[in-house]
Formats: C-alpha cells, structure tokens, sequence
C-alpha cells in the first residue's frame, strides 16, 4: 500500500486554536469556510482509516539536512513562539513512528541526501505540525505522527525527490500512511482579520488559478509543460502562497 492519501492542511493560527477547532468559536465569520473543511478534512482522514502520518510543516525548518523525527512518542506542550498570545499552553500526547521514519531516511541516504533521523524526546514540535492534528485531523490523538522538516537547502527537485521516497517507503512498510502539507495556500498577511482580502483581491486569486492548464498540478520538472510556470508565477504573486517550504 503506498500514501492512502494526501491533504493540504491550513495551520493558520487563528484557525488552529481549541477554540477554534473544538468550538467553533472563530476571530471573523470570514474563517468559517475554512474552519469547516478543516473539520471536513478530518472526517476524510478517519475515513481513510490510516496507520500512520507523515506530516511536512513549512514551520519545522532545517538548514542543511532534511530531519525526519522517528521520536517513538511526542509529548509535551506548546507555546507558538510568533503566536503566544493566540497558541499556548496546548498539551500534546502522540504516538511516534520510529520504523517508517528510519526507512525513509535510510531511502533518502541511499540517494544522497542529506538527512537526520531524530530519537529525541526533546526535539520540539512546531504549532505547524501539532495544531493541525490536534485540532482537526486526528483530535484524539492516536495515530502515529511521523514530522518531515522543510530544507531550506533543498531545492524544488529535491523536495520532489522526498516526496518519491516518503511514498516508497510507505507502499513497502505495508501500512495505510497519510500525507499532510501544512502551510497555506495564501499568505497575504495582514495586521488583523478586519484588514482580510477584500472581494477585488479575491476576485484575482480565482481568476488567476482558474487559468491554469489542467496538467499544471504535476511536477514542472524535465518532460513536463514549461507552460505551467506562467500561470503559477501569477497565482503566486496574487496569493503569496506559503505551503510545503517557503
């Protein structure tokens, strides 16, 4: 069995506290939409009934090797070091996966890359990776949880290579592995949710994703329409995306 699926996760903080989550208690009824498919992509994650999760948080960043974090359990509490005031204190016991982890750094070894695979109980877990799955994907907090760092090293055919060993390392352990890119697809920050995006601007963003080719979601790599960076370049300036890097 390879990745049993794959989600693009938001952990935008005012959308990633208990509050939030648990409550829907929300800073503007502009969230709602969101807050709601994240609620949606939870019930597809229990759906799908997986074994494990690897997880890539564009907050969880590395310099030079890509960490996997094969810490057999995460627990500790979290305090969101550029968002104390909205995540803090949020206790978190979840299972690790030490075995998936080892066989994806072993493949990303093999290859050449650069690579650590931590066992540490004390390496720290980004409200990236924690708030989403607390949150929304698996509230209860059971399944393993195996965080993938972003390389700010790495280029794009790199990342794409991890990606390739993520998925052969999950169809050879014979479990049912989800993926989940936590970021987000827009990041035009402004100072408060009364300054959001008003109808214009987002008028721009779907008007420019809705010219993209059909085949422009797969890689841009060697074979594959050099016309698919146009329309991305444009979406990107619209939208400033922020999601599996930055």
């Amino acid at each position: 069995m390879g990745l049993a699926g794959a989600y693009l996760s938001v952990h935008t903080p005012r959308y990633c506290t208990l509050e939030a989550g648990f409550e829907g208690k929300l800073a503007s009824e502009v969230f709602r939409p969101v807050r709601d498919g994240l609620v949606a992509q939870g019930h597809e994650v229990a759906r799908a009934r997986l074994d494990a999760v690897v997880i890539n948080s564009c907050h969880l960043i590395s310099t030079f090797p890509t960490v996997v974090d094969g810490t057999p359990r995460h627990q500790g509490v979290l305090t969101a070091q550029e968002a104390p005031e909205i995540i803090h204190g949020v206790g978190y016991d979840i299972p690790g996966d030490y075995e998936l982890a080892a066989a994806i750094v072993a493949r990303g070894r093999a290859a050449g890359l650069q690579s650590v695979l931590a066992n540490d109980v004390h390496y720290p877990l980004d409200y990236g990776t924690v708030m989403p799955m607390v949150c929304y994907l698996d509230r209860a907090q059971k399944l393993p949880l195996v965080p993938v760092s972003v390389c700010l090293s790495a280029d794009l055919a790199e990342s794409f290579e991890w990606g390739r060993h993520i998925a052969i390392a999950a169809r050879e352990s014979g479990k049912r592995v989800g993926f989940v890119a936590s970021g987000s697809v827009s990041h035009k920050l402004v100072r408060g949710p009364e300054k959001g995006p008003c109808r214009k601007t987002r008028s721009s963003i779907i008007a420019s994703r809705r010219c993209w080719p059909r085949d422009s979601t797969r890689s841009s790599g060697p074979g594959c329409p050099s016309s698919a960076g146009r329309p991305r370049r444009r979406w990107a300036a619209a939208t400033s995306p922020c999601s599996w890097g930055r």
